[in-house]
């Protein structure tokens, strides 16, 4: 027989999970956040040829450290000193976002306004290159970053070159920036750093957009309020929530051939069990307190 508190704390787990993906559709709807649909399997791209999450240039470690919008939990998330914060501490990779200014250039942010980590307010889609880059991204995360700004996808990946760490691109809501696929892809291209890069949307679309033009570069599938059945499969790594994780679900998944990473993981405690329970990477905003935990 399973034992009284076994079955509270399965129960309590089981609940935790479908909460979290309750609350997320909910956000979905009141974001009015568009979804892909699975491609029938005649319309998904080759297996064999699809590629894995790029190798790290600095450790042999499972699971892979990554720092979550740079390193958010240490810097002004997705700016160069987050940036320069995960090279210095020599962890394997840094995601981060992709959006579109109003004259159609490539920034690193990720809300859909400025007003959450800058000193101004709006769309950031509504905004020129020059009116972002006016605004503060450093004063309301510590006075010590005052003057941080906004950096361009190319300012960006010009300082990521100079470093070992992997690049986990992530095209933030591709549907309101026709063409973003294709600038993204250039640039990668362009500074040679394809080998180390993953694109990785939520938008399933866009990956598909990026695989029909860049082969070469790693696709992963973002997933938010479930994961995905046996029968959707498309991509070779599954990126989802931690809470939607399990030992069981992770095991599958590999099983099937896709590695598996999860975010956002910040408590030690939680990041130890996806470990041992075989994880492919994780994503954090601390990535200084995973290092402590695996070295």
């Amino acid at each position: 027989m399973t034992p009284p508190r076994a079955i509270i704390r399965a129960t309590r787990a089981r609940l935790s999970r479908a909460l979290f993906a309750a609350a997320v559709k909910g956000y979905k709807r009141l974001m009015n956040t568009p979804t892909s649909p699975v491609r029938p399997p005649e319309q998904r791209p080759p297996w064999d040829t699809l590629l894995p999450i790029p190798r790290s240039l600095v450790s042999d470690r499972r699971p892979l450290i990554v720092g979550h919008r740079g390193a958010r939990g240490l810097a002004p998330e997705n700016t160069l000193p987050a940036f320069e914060v995960a090279a210095e501490l020599e962890i394997d990779g840094v995601e981060f976002d992709v959006q579109r200014t109003a004259d159609g250039v490539l920034v690193v942010f990720h809300d859909d306004t400025v007003d959450r980590t800058t000193t101004g307010t709006g769309a950031l889609a509504d905004l020129t290159l020059e009116q972002v880059r006016a605004l503060d991204a450093g004063a309301r995360f510590d006075g010590r970053f005052a003057g941080t700004r906004v950096p361009t996808l190319r300012e960006a990946l010009d300082y990521l070159k100079t470093t070992r760490l992997l690049l986990f691109i992530e095209l933030k809501d591709p549907w309101r920036f026709p063409g973003m696929e294709q600038q993204c892809v250039d640039l990668v291209r362009e500074l040679g750093l394809g080998p180390r890069t993953q694109f990785r949307s939520f938008y399933h679309d866009a990956l598909h957009e990026l695989y029909r033009i860049a082969p070469e570069i790693s696709i992963s599938e973002l997933w938010d309020d479930r994961l995905p059945a046996d029968d959707e499969v498309t991509f070779k790594t599954v990126d989802a929530p931690h809470q939607l994780l399990t030992p069981q679900n992770i095991r599958h998944m590999q099983a099937r051939g896709q590695q598996v990473t999860a975010w956002t993981v910040n408590e030690l405690e939680r990041a130890r069990a996806l470990a041992e329970a075989g994880i492919d990477g994780l994503c954090t905003d601390y990535p200084d307190r995973l290092l402590a935990l695996f070295g």
